[in-house]
């Protein structure tokens, strides 16, 4: 297909349906291109987003905004054929995005806004930012891009509150966007501006965890276990001792949530990660590389508190997982408990790698 020159088309409004017919399967396979190179962007930036989505104006859509701005050169002014609505969890990650876009794309500013910064200070409402970009000189140099290397297409990029609000807002079976009476549009407002409390709140809460795990990790390499054991310590001081012990992980990227441990090790009387430390047995890494054995850090934090004591366990813990393998514990545990242990667990021998399998 040979490069369309958008500048070098001249219509008339009779014109624009048989643009809109050449250009938009262009458009189309731009919007495909554009999600991609932005979800990898994502990645490769360590940023959590929740949806990356790309849509393609249709013909009867394009043909009725262009109609309603009157566009005389919808060529230049119809800027959104292709839109891509990236939907971020915190409001910090915004301005991250926008600085990803500023550098990997050729932002046409003039055309671009942030919804944000034209409210003004007694004003609540949609907030977004909205860039209008086309994919840059040097990208359109590789050839699977060339035949995009005019065309343009819009960013939206919100938070997931700033999505509710929109989406709300342009729905019209909610009338959101009606003229109403002033009582009702002040309440609506009202709550309009709990959202941006609350998107701002979570934020600055998510900052905070994150101060704290760095905080957690920094005492923990420090030699400071006095801290109490939440899930954020649990995992600090886990990955600090797999470290220190060359310990081999299922999944060396795990994200667990911990917070059925973290109950488990307070109902053994667990409470600080100094306690937790005074149980684990000083050979068990060595003994689980002996035996070649790869673990997750429920299956080893549930071995450290059955070898010290797993009756009191038993007895005192709440659990709903089944054992499946049982090696590592009977090494470490007295040979004349061994059958008792494996009666009061109901050890069954099986195939699978983990220690322990959640029921669920």
């Amino acid at each position: 297909m040979p490069i369309i020159k958008l500048s070098e088309i001249k219509m008339t409004t009779n014109q624009h349906e048989n643009w809109l017919d050449l250009i938009l399967p262009l458009q189309g396979r731009l919007t495909k291109s554009v999600v991609s190179i932005v979800e990898s962007l994502l990645h490769e930036n360590g940023i959590d987003y929740l949806t990356v989505v790309g849509r393609t104006k249709g013909k009867t859509s394009a043909l009725e905004k262009i109609k309603r701005k009157q566009y005389s050169d919808p060529v230049q002014k119809l800027t959104d054929l292709s839109g891509i609505r990236i939907v971020l969890y915190f409001e910090s990650d915004v301005e991250k995005v926008r600085d990803l876009i500023a550098a990997a794309f050729e932002v046409d500013f003039e055309n671009s806004l942030d919804k944000d910064s034209l409210l003004s200070t007694n004003q609540v409402g949609y907030r977004s930012v909205h860039y209008v970009c086309g994919l840059g000189p040097k990208r359109a140099e590789i050839d699977e891009y060339k035949s995009f290397s005019k065309l343009k297409f819009e960013f939206q990029v919100r938070t997931v509150l700033q999505h509710a609000w929109a989406e709300l807002a342009h729905d019209r079976k909610y009338k959101f966007s009606e003229t109403l009476p002033p009582e009702l549009e002040r309440q609506l407002y009202l709550y309009a501006g709990l959202l941006e409390i609350a998107d701002k709140g979570f934020d600055e809460t998510a900052k905070a965890i994150d101060a704290y795990s760095r905080n957690m990790k920094d005492r923990t390499n420090h030699g400071d276990l006095s801290f109490g054991v939440d899930s954020l310590s649990l995992a600090a001081y886990f990955n600090h001792w797999v470290e220190k012990n060359g310990f081999l992980l299922v999944d060396s990227n795990w994200k667990y949530e911990l917070s059925e441990l973290v109950r488990e090790l307070h109902e053994f009387g667990i409470r600080k990660i100094s306690d937790l430390v005074e149980i684990i047995p000083s050979d068990y890494a060595e003994i689980a590389k002996d035996l070649n054995n790869e673990g997750t850090i429920y299956g080893v934090v549930r071995d450290w508190m059955l070898i010290k004591d797993w009756r009191r366990y038993r007895r005192e813990v709440k659990f709903n997982w089944n054992m499946s393998d049982a090696e590592i514990i009977e090494r470490l545990i007295p040979p004349t408990d061994i059958i008792e242990f494996r009666r009061a667990f109901e050890w069954v021998d099986d195939d699978e790698d983990s220690y322990f399998e959640d029921e669920n």
